[in-house]
């Protein structure tokens, strides 16, 4: 029995390396299977070292094959972070539990991840009134699902049940034979706390996770989301509205806030928080920018998103991956590939070239950027 985990290590904190843990030693274990977020975090920011970096702390935490979430699905908000990993674990045809962590493990999330992959007409009814009233739709949805179960609201609050709970409800829309492991996640360790202040809580990780940081510091690749502004400064210098409305994700009348505010900022984070208000939250602020700097046109994703993901493209397995791989060949619905340049059909030509595309982006947040890092890396066997 394969156990798939759902995670961006972003990095990788004593949090994780437990959640790895309890997945290794749960009954009839027969593998872990991670799934990792690319460059590009559900967010909107680039992650703190590259997605090769931390799938090699994903092998060292006790996963035996990284598979990389394709940005399109990566840097999206919750749902469709959610739609993509679940999507790839459940046409493995190997997986049969994801393991994750809750703030509530004990709560009824399995009901509630039903009504969420079923959404009653009364759920989106007083979701469609909230959001029409402006507020986020992580707002609106926790006052919606408060009306279907009672305590639910502020459950879903929680950054960790409410990915527990999106997960379950992409596992019941799919259709998979999949079962949900919690894991109750305790104490105050979280990536944020140490993003936020590397040195000060680089404790909270484990030796071979700062090890990363600490080399990856030395090489001038820990990310920078500031180096992005003069690059999203000079699109927005030559941009009129209805040009930004073509971008996806550029709706509701973001595009003219945008436009109003960045002369008035002077960073990227001060851009930031000067377009938060009751309707956008940093995260979706965020993501907008990525998509803006990358020209992602509205029609090519959505068409693009409409499907199923084309292909699983490994990051990094020890030798026991190695066999595991071997089996994925024969039992996968999804094709297995190692390079971007092996992806199949339009969609998986298009996903590909996307993710090429980010990587480069990703590498302009680097004091010592590597253009040719996505087409020439060598996977590490461990």
């Amino acid at each position: 029995m394969f156990t798939g985990i759902i995670a961006e290590f972003n990095p990788l904190h004593f949090g994780h390396e437990s959640l790895m843990k309890f997945s290794c030693g749960l009954p009839d274990s027969e593998g872990v299977i991670a799934v990792l977020s690319s460059n590009f975090t559900q967010r909107g920011s680039p992650s703190v070292v590259s997605k090769f970096d931390r799938a090699y702390t994903a092998v060292k935490a006790g996963a035996d094959l990284v598979i990389e979430i394709p940005f399109l699905y990566s840097c999206s908000a919750g749902q469709d972070f959610s739609r993509g990993a679940v999507n790839i674990l459940g046409r493995l045809g190997c997986v049969s539990r994801i393991a994750f962590g809750m703030e509530n493990p004990e709560f009824d999330f399995e009901t509630l991840s039903g009504i969420m992959a079923n959404e009653p007409e009364s759920f989106r009814e007083i979701l469609r009134f909230e959001l029409g009233r402006g507020a986020s739709y992580s707002k609106a949805l926790a006052i919606a699902i408060e009306g279907e179960i009672s305590g639910a609201g502020d459950f879903i609050t929680r950054p960790n049940n409410m990915l527990a709970v999106s997960y379950m409800s992409e596992i019941k829309r799919g259709g998979y034979k999949i079962s949900g492991v919690p894991f109750r996640r305790e104490g105050g360790i979280t990536s944020r706390a140490i993003r936020d202040d590397m040195a000060g809580n680089f404790e909270m990780m484990p030796e071979y996770s700062r090890g990363v940081l600490e080399i990856c510091g030395r090489e001038g690749r820990i990310s920078d989301a500031e180096k992005l502004w003069p690059i999203l400064q000079g699109i927005l210098i030559r941009s009129r509205a209805e040009e930004l409305r073509k971008i996806y994700g550029i709706d509701e009348g973001i595009e003219g806030l945008f436009l109003k505010r960045w002369r008035e900022s002077l960073s990227l984070e001060d851009f930031i928080g000067r377009c938060v208000c009751a309707r956008y939250t940093r995260a979706h602020i965020r993501r907008r920018i990525i998509y803006i700097l990358l020209g992602l046109k509205r029609d090519n994703v959505n068409e693009a998103l409409k499907g199923e993901v084309p292909y699983a493209r490994v990051l990094s397995f020890t030798e026991k991956g190695r066999g595991i791989l071997r089996m994925l060949r024969k039992v996968s619905g999804i094709p297995i590939i190692t390079r971007l340049k092996d992806s199949e059909g339009v969609t998986g030509k298009y996903f590909s070239e996307t993710e090429y595309r980010a990587s480069e982006l990703y590498e302009l947040t680097m004091n010592r950027p590597d253009m040719t890092r996505e087409s020439q890396k060598v996977l590490k066997f461990l």
